[in-house]
């Protein structure tokens, strides 16, 4: 099994964690059902670091972070 691993600052880690709680009561009181997306932007060939944004009720871009690919 392989793993992806996403290395955040701890400020990336509150803001996604803010906007995580913030569209799950949105979804609640909205009566939705929803989800979000992290997606990771990687420069060909395999650039360190990358960007990361997060998409949910808002699109948010949480800028560099660290990334590697390794066995499990």
């Amino acid at each position: 099994m392989r793993k992806l691993e996403i290395i955040l600052t701890e400020e990336q880690y509150q803001h996604i964690i803010a906007e995580r709680s913030y569209g799950n009561r949105t979804n609640l009181e909205e009566e939705t059902f929803g989800g979000y997306e992290l997606c990771l932007h990687i420069a060909s060939p395999d650039v360190i670091p990358a960007t990361l944004e997060m998409k949910m009720i808002n699109t948010i871009d949480l800028g560099e972070v660290e990334w590697k690919i390794s066995e499990y």
